[in-house]
């Protein structure tokens, strides 16, 4: 199991359903029907993955990322291991830190998701064990780790992907090569052994830019991320586009697709292409916004202003 996974689009819709007991009903009546949960059931061990359900309710291991609902939240539970897990992925190195936490009853930080820790936590759990997530808008779920539980969720695991995509595709304007992009094209080497990058030409800058005027040129952006490129050791492809399809919508070799939370409808309009041109479809990568430090989202603009 200690192996890297990557989330398939297939799955998404898959894990968006209730696993376990839900526990619904607002704060209060979350915190009440958990209690009297956990004194009929007697477990063991309480294993809350999740900033909301860490914070709310008690636990013997707490595993969160730091945010809510994508902002970042202040009084951290204490910690005593930090590791990383980048969006749609459990990532081997994950797994030893969390045996070692759930064993120990200590807290991770996790950099990055952690959302599909769900799925370790349970499996490493003692059978006496209860894992519990958050469930948006409505609550947390509450999944006892039974044989049952544990072989549905090895199940689950097979239909993840093993190892990195052969090849992704990620677009962009890419001026200034900011750390926003430096983020951006790390995660994407992070994803895929090689890539196709489309870059904006100037008549798309023109077109989709206010201040356009202020964007470097087209072959001045490229320079640049050629050079980031090498300096980071990763091949990839810089192809010039005029629209949001560029080369995602005819590739045939590309399996997945790098996004963030804002052109992740530029995906979904790529795939109804790809369905037309009978290719299949690019698995998403969504990847959050990286923050500056007054909590804004960075990029090309803001470092403008």
């Amino acid at each position: 199991m200690e192996k890297t996974y990557f989330l398939l689009n297939p799955l998404r819709k898959e894990l968006r359903k209730i696993w376990g007991i839900p526990l619904f009903n607002g704060r209060g009546g979350v915190l009440k029907k958990f209690q009297n949960f956990a004194k009929k059931k007697k477990f063991k061990k309480i294993i809350t993955v999740g900033d909301y359900c860490s914070k709310v309710l008690p636990s013997d291991v707490k595993i969160f990322d730091g945010k809510i609902k994508r902002k970042k939240i202040k009084n951290l539970p204490k910690f005593s291991f930090r590791c990383s897990n980048p969006s749609g992925t459990i990532q081997k190195e994950v797994w030893p830190v969390l045996k070692t936490a759930i064993k120990n009853n200590k807290n991770v930080f996790i950099e990055g998701e952690e959302d599909l820790l769900v799925i370790p936590s349970v499996l490493l759990a003692q059978k006496s064990a209860a894992v519990i997530y958050g469930f948006p808008e409505k609550g947390v779920c509450l999944i006892e780790a039974t044989d049952k539980a544990k072989r549905v969720f090895r199940k689950l695991l097979k239909k993840f992907r093993e190892g990195k995509f052969k090849k992704i595709i990620l677009g962009g304007t890419f001026d200034g090569l900011h750390p926003g992009h430096q983020y951006f094209l790390s995660m994407a080497k992070l994803y895929g052994k090689e890539a196709i990058i489309g870059l904006c030409s100037d008549q798309m800058v023109k077109t989709r830019k206010k201040r356009f005027k202020e964007i470097r040129r087209f072959e001045e952006r490229k320079k640049a991320l050629e050079n980031y490129l090498k300096k980071i050791n990763w091949k990839a492809k810089i192809v010039k586009i005029n629209d949001v399809y560029g080369p995602a919508a005819e590739n045939r070799e590309a399996e997945a697709i790098l996004l963030t939370e804002e052109t992740f409808p530029n995906g979904i309009k790529i795939n109804r292409r790809r369905k037309k041109n009978d290719l299949k479809e690019l698995n998403h990568i969504v990847l959050p916004y990286l923050l500056d430090k007054n909590g804004k989202k960075l990029n090309s603009s803001s470092k403008r202003e």
